[in-house]
């Protein structure tokens, strides 16, 4: 009876991961480069910017040293036509707000038609850019660059 227990709580399991893996967006591969002079820290404010660290495959890094780099991949679990990621960094008083999303949305004839997007918001000073590029036509896989100074 223990066996036959355990065999059905492991299939359950599996049932909800395939169920969550299925209904999440394509991935996106963040690339955070400081080009400033002073250390940049992760700080994640708004809902987005703690989902999308929640939702990170692989962790974001709490600091970034000038002239380094910080790679990630985050994948959202909202549907299979959407996804994104928002992520702030501070550097002393200057502060720059990313985002990168995706989205597919029915256009002429029912048909998808997917969209990536991308934002840098500088504050206090800062300079701060975003760009991206599709890696996947097949998955709509992207990658974005956030760079700081």
């Amino acid at each position: 009876m223990k066996t036959k227990n355990v065999l059905l709580t492991s299939l359950a399991l599996a049932t909800l991961c395939a169920t969550v893996v299925a209904h999440a967006g394509p991935p996106v591969t963040v690339t955070f480069k400081n080009l400033g002079t002073e250390v940049a820290e992760h700080k994640p404010v708004t809902r987005n910017e703690l989902s999308t660290q929640h939702n990170a495959r692989t962790a974001i890094g709490s600091t970034v040293q000038p002239g380094d780099s910080n790679f990630y991949t985050v994948q959202s679990t909202l549907s299979p036509d959407a996804s994104y990621a928002s992520v702030r960094y501070v550097m002393g008083s200057k502060v720059c707000a990313f985002s990168t999303t995706f989205v597919r949305l029915a256009g002429a004839g029912g048909v998808k038609v997917p969209k990536w997007n991308r934002t840098a918001t500088p504050e206090g000073g800062a300079i701060c850019t975003a760009t991206s590029r599709v890696t996947d036509l097949s998955t709509h896989a992207w990658t974005a660059e956030f760079t700081m100074k």
